[in-house]
Formats: structure tokens, sequence, C-alpha cells
């Protein structure tokens, strides 16, 4: 669970972002914690018994469950990625247990998606998302939760000033985090919770959420997403909050239905949900650090390289 022990021999960058002996960066919140993305397979027994467990992850099922997306993916010629690199495709596969053909129809449902510029998987450029990092309205937290699981912090109430940020950019930047999240193994294998916290919410910030936003927002993690969604968990938020997600409930199976929790300020169902010790004071946790929104946007620019092959596949455009 815990990440905060810093990694040896760092080659400075900036006071906040250092580099490791691999050249990985990380990003120093406190002399206790600290965060870093990784992309390396996972190796140790508890993951690789999890995920044949829960995974049905073996030598031959992962063989043949390639060779057959590959073979589904051979029918779709205007869709550009990279069909031979396993790790891409594994990707897609792990959050559908390794069935090809639900796997099949998540990469066609993501790249359709990612093609309609209206939606928050157009191209990924951090500049233009700066200010959704640099103020702290969309966070990855540093210490991944009690089962192993990423937890991605949207701030959407008094942090957020919705006159000079988009609910468009805070989802794309949303969206962002969670495919840098996606690529790590052992992400993909334990999952994501997302905390939406609406603390100090002005109907003017809840009127931005029109019923096609919240459904595309949950479209987004029901249906478009290679990444397996554990839970999204809303804090603090007004009583029309749970009203509207009303009118969208009917849209969600009864599983992601069950995924979705409306806290109020009950705090301790949080930590019901969330171990304190995996959270920020903030957050009623004990994690003792504080998040430099400049700091953290310096870390993740390092990335800009990953999104930029990532926003070249694709379907072809029609000429």
């Amino acid at each position: 669970m815990s990440e905060s022990k810093s990694p040896s021999t760092p080659a400075p960058s900036s006071p906040f972002v250092l580099f490791d002996e691999s050249n990985t960066p990380f990003l120093i919140l406190s002399k206790d914690f600290w965060l870093r993305f990784d992309f390396e397979e996972f190796n140790d027994s508890e993951s690789i018994i999890k995920a044949r467990e829960e995974l049905r992850e073996r030598p031959k099922v992962i063989a043949n469950s390639l060779k057959v997306l590959r073979q589904f993916l051979g029918n779709e010629p205007k869709l550009i990625i990279p069909i031979h690199d396993d790790t891409f495709l594994i990707r897609f596969l792990r959050p559908q247990k390794y069935y090809a053909e639900s796997a099949f129809r998540l990469i066609k449902e993501y790249f359709t998606a990612k093609a309609n510029a209206d939606f928050f998987l157009d191209d990924i450029s951090l500049h233009s998302l700066k200010q959704a990092f640099v103020t702290g309205v969309v966070q990855v937290l540093p210490e991944r939760d009690q089962n192993g699981r990423r937890i991605i912090c949207l701030e959407i109430g008094g942090k957020w000033n919705c006159t000079e940020m988009s609910p468009m950019e805070l989802f794309q930047a949303t969206h962002a985090l969670a495919t840098l999240c996606s690529l790590e193994p052992h992400t993909q294998l334990n999952g994501v919770v997302y905390i939406i916290n609406c603390e100090g919410q002005s109907f003017a910030q809840l009127s931005q959420f029109t019923p096609k936003l919240v459904k595309d927002m949950f479209d987004y993690w029901q249906k478009y997403s290679p990444m397996r969604t554990k839970s999204i968990v809303i804090i603090n938020n007004m009583i029309i909050f749970a009203i509207l997600f009303k009118i969208i409930k009917p849209f969600l199976s009864p599983k992601w239905g069950s995924r979705i929790h409306f806290l109020g300020g009950n705090i301790k169902e949080l930590h019901a949900q969330i171990d304190a010790e995996c959270l920020p004071a903030r957050l009623g946790g004990t994690c003792d650090y504080e998040y430099d929104g400049a700091a953290f946007f310096e870390f993740i620019r390092y990335y800009q390289t990953e999104f930029d092959v990532l926003n070249s596949y694709g379907y072809e455009e029609n000429n």
C-alpha cells in the first residue's frame, strides 16, 4: 500500500521533482511521502496470484487472448494502434479479464469516443490542462489504498473556479491522470477509486453539471475507460447532486450503480471504504503532506511524450 520511501540515488531536477537511478521522475511531497508512476510489470507472488484468481491471468490464457484479439483487430484496418505490442493490448485485456471479444469491443468504443472532439478523450495536452493541476482541482494521491488501488481526487468545490476552467477541461485532466495510472500494471490489476469532493460547492458550480455532462462522465467510467474503476465516492455533496444522479442511474448497469456512493459529510463512511492512513488530513486522513499543485504540474509534464504517442493512435479520419 505505502510507496512513501524515497528512491535511492536521486538526481536533482527541481526542488520537488527528482529522478531515480533508472531516470524515472518522482515528486517529493514531504520527507515521508513521494509520488511516482510505476510502469514496470509486477513480479511479486501476491500480485501474480491475484491476477490469476481475479483476471484469469495465466501464460496460456494471455497468449490465446492476444492471438484472438489481434485477429479481431485485423478486421479494423482504419484503426491505427500498435497491434503487435503486447503491453499495449494487455492494458485493454486486463480490465476485461482476458476475454478477447470484450477487449476488442472496449478498444473500438474507446477510440470511437476519442475521435469525438466534444468528448473527454480528445488529444491530451498537459499545457492546456495546466490550471486543473496547478490549482489542485485534479490530483492523484501518493498512497494507494488498502487494496492497492490508485486514488484520484477531484476537488469540484472551493478549489474550482468554473468561470476559468470548464467542466470539459476538468474531466480531460481527470482522463489524463487516469491514462497514466492505466499504464501501471499494478493499477491494471488493482484498479482505481475516485474521490469527488464537493466541499464549498456553489450553485453556479453545480449548474455546470448538466444531465448530458453527467451521463458523459459516467459513460466514460462505465464504457470507455480501460481501467478497473472499483468505486466512485462523492463527499460533501449537496442533496440536489444525488437527485441529479437519479436521472442518470437508469443508464447504468446494476453493477455500476452499486459502485457510486454519495456520502455527504460522512467522513467515517469514507474511511470505511478507504483507510484513513491512505488519505491526507484534509480528507480526515493521517498522511502528513501538503499537495503542491505547481510542483505536481512540474512532475507530470515529464509525461507529455507518453501522451504524444498515445494521441497518435486512433481511427483514420475520412478524407
